[in-house]
This record gives C-alpha cells, sequence and structure tokens, in this order.
C-alpha cells in the first residue's frame, strides 16, 4: 500500500480539504487497502456501502461510515469554498450478511430476500481530489462520501418497478430533476447484485443492518452554498435535509 496517499487523505478527511498531488493507486487493491487504512486512523466503522462501477465498468463498492448517516429533516452543514453534490438514492438495509459465494452466484431475488427493507436516501459528496483526478484516486477516496440521509422505508416492496418510479428533487424550493426512473443501469439492483458476486474489500464485507446504497436517480448537481433539500420517490415519500455552513 502506497502510505504517503493514504496519509493524504487522513489528512484530507480530518481537515474537510483536498489532498494535494499525489501518486495514483495501481489498482483497485490498494485503492481498498488506502481506504481501510483511512478508516482505522480516523477510528470509524462501516455503517453501509455504496455500489458502483469502474470506467471500465468493473463492480465495485465503497464504504460509507456510520458516523455520517442522518435522520430526514435533519441538519447537515456544508464547509465554505467546498462543493457538494446531493444524489437522491435507493438503498437496501441488510436483514443478514452477504458472504462471497463463488460456488454459488448471487440473484436478484436473493439480494431482495436479505433485505428488511428498502429505503429513499439523499447521498452526500464532498471530493476530497483534485478536478479531473484519475479514478482510481477517486476509489481511494471512498468515491468522495461524507454522509447518507436516511429517509422513508418500506418493508412490502416486490411489487415496485424500482426502474421506473417517479423522483422528483428540488433544492431550495426549485425544481432541479423530475423524471421516470433516472439510474444510469436501469434498475438499480443491478449494481448490488454485481459487487455480491466480485467482493473483495478490506472492510469486512456487507454485514447485516448495513444500508446498502445502490447509486443516483438524479443528475449531478454541484452546490457551491446551502439549500434546502426535498424529494419525493413515487411508492415511498419525502425525504429532505437542511443545508447551512
Amino acid at each position: 500500500m502506497n502510505d504517503q496517499i493514504a496519509h493524504s487523505f487522513i489528512d484530507a478527511r480530518r481537515a474537510r480539504g483536498e489532498v494535494p498531488a499525489a501518486p495514483v493507486p495501481a489498482d483497485i487493491a490498494e485503492c481498498f487497502a488506502i481506504s481501510a487504512a483511512q478508516r482505522r486512523a480516523l477510528g470509524e466503522t462501516v455503517g453501509g456501502w455504496k455500489v458502483g462501477q469502474t470506467p471500465d465498468d468493473t463492480p465495485i463498492a465503497a464504504p460509507m461510515y456510520a458516523s455520517g448517516f442522518l435522520t430526514s429533516g435533519g441538519l447537515f452543514r456544508m464547509k465554505q469554498g467546498r462543493p457538494m453534490i446531493p444524489e437522491i438514492e435507493i438503498a437496501l438495509r441488510l436483514a443478514r450478511d452477504i458472504p462471497p459465494r463463488p460456488d454459488k452466484p448471487y440473484t436478484r431475488d436473493d439480494m431482495l430476500d436479505a433485505a428488511s427493507e428498502l429505503v429513499l436516501g439523499i447521498e452526500l459528496i464532498e471530493r476530497r481530489i483534485p478536478p479531473n483526478a484519475d479514478f482510481r484516486l477517486n476509489f481511494a477516496d471512498d468515491l468522495g462520501n461524507i454522509g447518507y440521509v436516511v429517509g422513508p422505508a418500506i418493508k412490502e416492496f416486490r411489487g415496485l418497478d424500482l426502474a421506473k418510479l417517479r423522483c422528483v428533487f428540488r433544492i431550495g424550493g426549485e425544481v432541479k430533476s423530475d423524471r421516470l426512473g433516472g439510474h444510469p443501469k436501469g434498475d438499480p439492483m443491478i449494481p448490488l447484485v454485481r459487487w455480491a458476486n466480485k467482493q473483495g474489500d478490506h472492510h469486512g464485507g456487507m454485514k447485516a443492518g448495513q444500508i446498502i446504497t445502490l447509486g443516483s436517480l438524479t443528475p449531478m448537481i454541484e452546490m457551491t452554498e446551502p439549500a434546502p433539500l426535498a424529494a419525493r420517490l413515487e411508492g415511498f415519500g419525502d425525504i429532505a435535509l437542511d443545508v447551512t455552513f
């Protein structure tokens, strides 16, 4: 593992700042090692995961710290001079562990069966890397995650077509996105199924009680000033967050 990169990210997290110019991790395995070194140094625990893929479509998952979870209607403080990206997402809460299972690939139904509930959430992203940095630095940065807002949850979700739910997202009362679906993979469950069958992190894997967020339903919108956030997702309800300095 590259200790220089790890220490740069640890300092950036503590200061809510940006890493200086740093060498790029050699591969995804080194990104995971750097991520785990940060978590240990900061005394954090994994409260959930954000699943996705690399630019070459390799399944990945980045940890979300338990200390960064918020409830709908709460308050989040932006740092002046640090842009933030909010994303409206569907997540699931695990009812049981999801260990690697190379002899029997997980299916979409397996993942839904492992969920105690589906959750409407807002992921908060505050990147600690320079603009246009190599994706491996972004991944070592846990894909920029700084928090996750947990909104309404539903336990009877089998009848929902997750690829076609209407999502309306407002910032400061202004509609910024209003569309059906919106997930880049169509079905939000696809990244989770792919990661479940890949797995290989340095954080202990997916555990019961954790929240697994499945990717954004809204376009990338960078906030440079505080404003209230509010969203409504068909079949789930409403979620909100008061953002201030």
